[in-house]
């Protein structure tokens, strides 16, 4: 096997495979309650290769692209899903404004690799961020496919707006993120960019 394929690079393949598995089944399935249980799964990987990966010393420049473009497939299908669901033009606002922040994001990332030679190092209020919205938007999507509740949009928007306020505070982290510790993940990048 190349050796850019490590576990956890092959554990985000399929956290993207899982998650696209999960949107078929959303719109073609009558059993929408799958997907809902699929995209936990696809979440529960998302922790579990990252700490295979610090663990066992397997973290790679590939892995660092792959990580995070996984990160925000799953959290497009949660977030496009709950839309659908609630049909909310305030909730569609909320979802546009935290889709739009991660496209940017991903500009930046793509802007700080090629043109400075230096990948943006994942952090701890990033890390929050992955966690506040996939699992505020799974317990919606739990409670409403799996336990056939209804969920009130007020809730729903609540919940939207706090995953905004902590995706935005991770966004002006990243962009600040300077230093020692930023000119270290430079010289790590520049030496592993090609695996």
């Amino acid at each position: 096997m190349d050796a850019r394929w490590t576990v956890p690079n092959v554990l985000t393949v399929a956290r993207m495979i899982l998650a696209a598995v999960a949107a078929w089944l959303a719109v073609a399935s009558q059993v929408q309650w799958v997907a809902v249980v699929i995209l936990i799964a696809a979440a529960l990987l998302d922790a579990f290769d990252g700490w295979y990966a610090r663990a066992f010393a397997q973290s790679s420049g590939l892995g660092k692209h792959l990580d995070p473009f996984a990160d925000k497939v799953l959290v497009t299908v949660i977030l496009v899903w709950i839309g659908v669901d609630t049909a909310s033009m305030a909730a569609w606002v909320l979802i546009g404004l935290l889709l739009a922040r991660d496209a940017a994001m991903t500009v930046i990332r793509v802007h700080s690799a090629r043109i400075r030679g230096r990948l943006i190092p994942a952090s701890m209020l990033g890390r929050w961020k992955m966690f506040v919205q996939s699992a505020g938007g799974l317990v919606i999507l739990s409670v409403s496919h799996i336990l056939d509740r209804p969920v009130h949009s007020g809730w729903v928007i609540a919940v939207l707006a706090a995953m905004l306020v902590v995706s935005l505070a991770a966004m002006v982290g990243y962009i600040k993120a300077k230093g020692p510790a930023a000119d270290h993940e430079q010289t790590h990048f520049a030496l592993r960019s090609p695996g």
